[in-house]
């Protein structure tokens, strides 16, 4: 009776082992660590957001839906799960304040092993900065006076902005836009201007410090 005892308990515990085995590959999971891109400082707090292309009905989705949030410890480490399910494509938004967000698409296959437990992601997040351009006409209205402006080197993270160029006439009397792009960055840009048709170019730069607004004037 003892020894049919002792059978009895072994067959439960590893019944016990592979039951908490099977509940913990149940689950999808990601981890890493979030650092300033610039420092290498681990950031605190920063949102980790997982999106999925699901499989319905056998069909792909063409939509990514939500799958799983969480946010980083004070060192900058994060861990989320979600349950298992087919799916198409999965991609890993992080975000924070004054920091650039950040896109990654996660490796399907990762999660197809019979083990898996967590892949791991890390993250690197850059600091935002603004830029603003006035260009104002101070000489008399002529519209066939014309300023044509480009930035050089900039790494915008808005869509209205870009390196190419951009011309104004004379009857546009100070125009301003404003820029979202990398913070710590030297900005390059050129300007072109036809003033009572003599032309002229002017090349300069101008360091973007974060979490700040840099504002550029120019006359023509």
């Amino acid at each position: 009776m003892k020894a049919r005892s002792q059978i009895a308990f072994i067959i439960l515990l590893i019944a016990a082992m592979y039951g908490c085995k099977k509940d913990q590959n149940s689950n999808f999971g990601v981890k890493g660590h979030v650092t300033d891109g610039d420092t290498g400082e681990s950031l605190a707090d920063a949102q980790i957001e997982v999106e999925k292309q699901v499989v319905t009905s056998g069909v792909f989705g063409n939509v990514f839906q939500h799958a799983a949030t969480t946010r980083t410890d004070a060192s900058g480490n994060y861990s989320c799960t979600w349950p298992r399910e087919n799916f198409a494509a999965l991609r890993m938004i992080a975000e924070k304040n004054n920091y650039i967000s950040t896109e990654k698409s996660l490796d399907v296959d990762a999660f197809k092993k019979e083990d898996f437990e967590y892949i791991t992601q890390d993250v690197k997040l850059y600091k935002e900065a603004f830029i603003q351009v006035r260009l104002q006409h101070s000489g008399m209205i002529n519209n066939q006076d014309q300023l044509d402006f480009t930035f050089l080197n900039a790494n915008f993270i808005c869509n209205c902005c870009s390196n190419g160029w951009r011309s104004f006439d004379g009857g546009q009397v100070d125009t301003t836009f404003t820029c979202r792009l990398y913070g710590n960055r030297w900005i390059k840009y050129q300007a072109q201007t036809t003033i009572a048709f003599v032309d002229s170019i002017f090349v300069d730069s101008v360091y973007c410090p974060a979490f700040d607004t840099t504002a550029i004037l120019i006359n023509y």
